[in-house]
């Protein structure tokens, strides 16, 4: 039987050939090749019969139950008593109502807050407080009405991994796949912490991103050392290897600045969601750069990265290593804002352009130059193996939406609401701001007192100059709280300045 024209390319070799530089403008073109044909299983990605990291573990509170959304599935994540962390559907079978509004009870069992329906670890109901008759309890609770979906959920590297598929195999089939794990690097990877966001681009625009390395000198210009005039032509870049539905792909690159251009550079994608990039410098130092982008819905998706490297050593700073550790983490979390916004003004306005466009991404991409490569790589990727874009499960796609100003660069939404070093931070600015207004208020009538009863002028300033210091004090923390709530000022022009 011979199969269609669109069958033959299920598994094959990319090369890229006839790389010409024209004048001084560096324009270089490529083509993919079919070298092999396989079996037509193999042409389908599933998008459910994945792992996906969901969160790293030290966001999760163990005492209640924490929502989140994976492939446009509304879900819950709890611990039940035997300590293993639970998915299932968020969603009370009696009257719909998110299970993840309610709470762990004494029995290690999840309960609805509506009208207290409690369910075990395999979603089985174990309690309906309505019901007094036995028989009539126990009835219900076996009922598969009364049943909750589950997914099979694992952690490992300090992430909460969840299986997406819900079949009746899901938990045979998860144990014949292994996660997209972080390899094992020449340097400690516990030393480093996880990052996550959850940014309202969508799943193309973020992992487009990181497959195109020579953006950060031109739109993260002023942190880090970024900047054009440091921007050199990228000499190589290619796909080492095999493209194929299950393992992806391999990147190989040279440098793209002056400071990493004699570098040895590897992205290696694991579908779905996984981009491993290494960096090997000519003189022995390396970094990591292990990076998740997990689709949520339409719009959205999960940013879950951790950065390894020996290239620099950290000053120490003795007064910051007073602050709770807490408190050092969310400090830290909060000076990346801006190079993060700065990613997110470029990828939602170029989700808005593509939205716009009546024609597929290779008629509205211009891409001559030999630094695309890994763009087209994951895009040709996306298109031959695995329908375009990810398969959603429980909602539909809508017509792209501008953002504001607020939504875009809302911080709350984005990461501080999920992590807890943030939160914790976001409550100590509070409370110590509290203390100040408190403390300016019984200063400044201190020093009218002292006024009133005719003291030296001396003992007077005194207060006086505490109750103004407690003041600006009061003031700064409220800075910085917006910090943790939006990028947006609250005082003077509200524009976000992403090169200030």
């Amino acid at each position: 039987m011979r199969l269609r024209p669109n069958l033959r390319k299920a598994t094959y070799n990319v090369r890229m050939y006839n790389i010409r530089t024209l004048n001084a403008a560096f324009y270089s073109f490529f083509k993919f090749e079919s070298n092999k044909l396989v079996n037509l299983m193999m042409t389908n990605f599933s998008w459910t019969k994945q792992w996906y990291p969901v969160t790293p573990i030290s966001y999760l509170e163990p005492s209640h139950p924490t929502a989140i959304t994976l492939l446009g599935k509304n879900l819950v994540i709890w611990r039940d008593k035997q300590q293993k962390w639970v998915a299932m559907d968020d969603v009370c079978p009696h009257k719909l109502a998110q299970l993840s509004l309610g709470s762990i009870d004494k029995n290690g069992n999840i309960m609805c807050r509506h009208h207290g329906w409690c369910f075990d670890g395999t979603g089985t109901c174990t309690n309906i407080p309505m019901l007094s008759d036995e028989k009539a309890l126990e009835t219900a609770c076996k009922s598969e009405r009364s049943q909750i979906t589950t997914y099979p959920t694992q952690v490992l590297q300090g992430l909460l991994w969840i299986w997406a598929d819900n079949s009746p195999t899901a938990f045979e089939d998860s144990n014949l796949k292994q996660p997209a794990l972080m390899p094992e690097f020449q340097l400690d990877s516990s030393a480093t912490d996880w990052f996550m966001s959850e940014v309202p681009v969508g799943y193309t625009v973020s992992f487009e991103s990181s497959f195109d390395p020579s953006h950060a000198q031109f739109l993260h210009n002023g942190i880090a050392g970024f900047s054009p005039e440091r921007a050199i032509p990228m000499e190589h870049f290619e796909v080492s290897g095999e493209i194929s539905a299950e393992n992806g792909f391999t990147l190989k690159h040279s440098g793209y600045n002056i400071f990493n251009k004699d570098m040895d550079a590897t992205r290696q994608f694991t579908p779905p969601c996984c981009n491993t990039t290494i960096y090997k410098y000519s003189n022995g130092k390396s970094a990591l750069f292990q990076l998740y982008f997990v689709p949520t819905e339409p719009g959205y998706c999960k940013h879950i990265g951790k950065f390894i490297t020996d290239t620099f050593s950290q000053k120490r700073n003795f007064w910051f290593e007073l602050l709770p550790k807490y408190l050092q983490t969310g400090l830290r979390h909060s000076s990346s804002y801006k190079l993060s916004n700065q990613d997110l003004s470029m990828m939602h306005s170029q989700a808005m352009n593509e939205s716009l466009e009546d024609k597929p991404w290779q008629k509205s991409y211009f891409m001559p130059s030999l630094a695309d490569i890994g763009i087209v790589t994951f895009r040709k990727w996306l298109d031959e193996f695995a329908g375009g874009k990810p398969a959603w499960q429980g909602m539909k796609e809508v017509p792209f939406q501008e953002l504001s100003d607020e939504q875009l660069y809302d911080i709350w939404h984005r990461h501080t609401k999920h992590c807890p070093s943030c939160r914790q931070s976001l409550v100590l600015i509070d409370k110590v701001k509290d203390y100040c207004q408190n403390f300016t208020a019984v200063l400044a009538i201190l020093g009218l007192l002292l006024i009133v009863v005719n003291l030296p002028i001396k003992i007077v300033l005194l207060p006086v100059l505490l109750s103004i210091l407690s003041l600006g004090c009061s003031y700064k923390l409220g800075l910085m709280r917006e910090r943790f709530i939006s990028s947006v000022p609250r005082k003077g022009l509200p524009v976000v300045d992403l090169y200030k």
